[in-house]
Formats: structure tokens, sequence, C-alpha cells
């Protein structure tokens, strides 16, 4: 299942997935349809509370909340754009009338790696890490598919890293590697955008990496059920169709098992949790010459199976004291 976080009209947003022609397909109201046609007397609470209108309600739900999506979803297709559900509203949509934010919209945490492709490693000659080196980003750095990346005004060298999401579907604490697929919900892509010269002048990456729309992810997420293996995935970066990152999952140093445990031994793992891979070479600030993104350039990335992520380049605008 794609699923995404969209928004109509003067809704917020909600949970939706895409169907194969890429309408987007309210789940929790295609949920009531199926309910009210039951005669279900409480549609409305019952599907609230099994298939919810937000995406981290909706992972932690597990099987029974995706099995009862998958059904709704397959029931809403035949279902024309102008059509009412249950409730008296749309449930089904165009691509084009809706805007589609990050697939998960405010996770507890989102946890990033650092140097961990091989083909990262040969390239800059840093050492293999000893250990998964992870940093963190903060909820107002997510943005989706529709929105702009943000070049701050305090940055004058904004960089992109091609990148591999997971996010955590269930709540987990000391996880066996052997079963840590169990514990993610889905699967996305990411831009973990980078102001190289404030990581650079800091030491330290946190003000470099988590001004607004600094990670932008999406274009959906993939239920886990349809990517069994992460672990062989063709993935490429763009800025301007110039091809400037290329690579494949095999070349993960810490693989998405491996850090499912790994994280869980330094923290209980909770549902909606997204981990960002790390990204592979070809970064701007280490080509001759840079090439660093600009305003007005578009990016995108594609990753096997999770489709493709683009977003332009915009100036920050002045803030309210100005």
């Amino acid at each position: 299942m794609k699923i995404v976080m969209y928004q109509y009209a003067e809704r917020g947003y909600r949970l939706g997935a895409i169907a194969g022609d890429e309408r987007i397909i309210d789940l929790n109201y295609a949920f009531e349809n199926l309910l009210a046609a039951a005669k279900e007397p409480r549609y409305q609470a019952l599907a609230a509370a099994i298939v919810p209108n937000e995406s981290i309600a909706f992972l932690a739900g597990g099987k029974r909340s995706r099995e009862s999506a998958a059904t709704a979803l397959d029931a809403a297709k035949g279902n024309r754009c102008p059509d009412l559900g249950a409730s008296g509203r749309r449930f089904v949509f165009e691509r084009k009338e809706v805007k589609l934010g990050a697939p998960v919209q405010n996770p507890l945490r989102i946890i990033c790696l650092s140097h961990n492709y091989h083909d990262f490693i040969r390239e800059t000659g840093v050492p293999l890490p000893p250990a998964p080196r992870i940093f963190s980003k903060y909820n107002n750095a997510l943005c989706g598919p529709d929105d702009p990346i943000i070049y701050p005004k305090m940055s004058k060298m904004l960089g992109y890293e091609a990148e591999l999401a997971f996010v955590i579907g269930k709540r987990g604490r000391h996880v066996p590697k052997e079963r840590a697929l169990e514990y993610i919900g889905g699967y996305m892509i990411l831009n973990d955008v980078s102001a190289s010269d404030l990581t650079e002048l800091d030491k330290q990456v946190l003000r470099g990496k988590t001004f607004d729309n600094f990670a932008p992810c999406g274009p959906f997420l993939l239920s886990a059920d349809e990517l069994p293996d992460p672990g062989n995935l063709d993935m490429k970066l763009w800025v301007n169709d110039h091809e400037l990152q290329t690579s494949n999952t095999r070349e993960l140093v810490y693989d998405c098992p491996t850090l499912v445990a790994f994280l869980s031994e330094i923290f209980t793992l909770e549902p909606g949790d997204i981990v960002a891979t790390g990204t592979p070479g070809g970064l701007a600030k280490f080509r001759t010459p840079p090439t660093y993104m600009q305003v007005g350039d578009v990016c995108a990335i594609e990753i096997e199976k999770l489709g493709r992520l683009t977003n332009r380049i915009v100036a920050e605008e002045g803030n309210a004291a100005e």
C-alpha cells in the first residue's frame, strides 16, 4: 500500500493511499463506507479506531488496520471522484486536487545515519565506523513532495543527500536482529538536506541539518509487506537533470535490520519513528567543482519501488520582525 498524508480544501492532513491510477483515496472515509454498508450503527467511531485518519496511529494499529484499509481501498477503486462517502464527504480525489505532505507528520524521532555507505567510505576515505553513527533532525524539517526546499539565509552551501528511510511500525526495545523487519511499518525516500558550510563551521551537524523543510520525504510510504527486502534497491539523485548520486542499498554498511536492533538498544522504538539510513557517494561538497543547489534548482530522487521525490529550491522569505 502506498500511504500518504493528503490535504484537500479546508481539511487538515488526512491519511490516504494512492490507487493504481494515481487517484488519492481517503482510507478512513473509505472504511466508513464499508462499515455503513454493513449496517454498523457506530461506523464512524469504529472506523476511527481501526483505520484512523493519521499515519502514525494507523501504523500502530498493525495488521488489523492494514488489512482493513486494504479492503476499503480495493472497494473504493471503482468510485468516481465526485462521490460522497457515508459521512457526506468526498473520499476519492485526482492527484492534482490535493497537496501531499510528509507521509509521517509528527514523529517522536527523526534519526539519521552518517558514513553508512561503502561507496561513500571509498570516495571520501573516512574510516569505517565501528558502530552506526547517528544524529537527529527535528519535526520542523519534515515536508512532502509538494513542498519546496527552503534555502536559508544563514547558509551559502546547500547540499543534497538521497536516502532510504524506514518508519517504525510497532513499539520495541532490545529487538533481536532476526526479528527486526517485523518492527518496520514502511519505507520511503528522504532527502537529508544539509547546510554544509554550517556543519563544517560548527563541527557538529544539528544546526546545518534541521532548518525548516530540510527533510523532504515521500512521495509515499510503501507498507513493509510490499517490500520484504530493502537491501537491494537502486537509487539515484538528480539536480536539474544532472545525475549526481547513484548507488544501491547493497552498499549500506549497517543495513535496516542491524539499525533496528542497534537503535532499540538505546531507546524504545515507537510507531512513526523515522530512520534515514544514510547517503551514498556523490555529495556536493566532495565534487570538483562542488555541486551545491541554488535557488530555482529542482532536486529529484528515485529509489526502486519507492517512486520519485521532487522538490524545488526556493529562497527563504523575510521573518515577521523585518
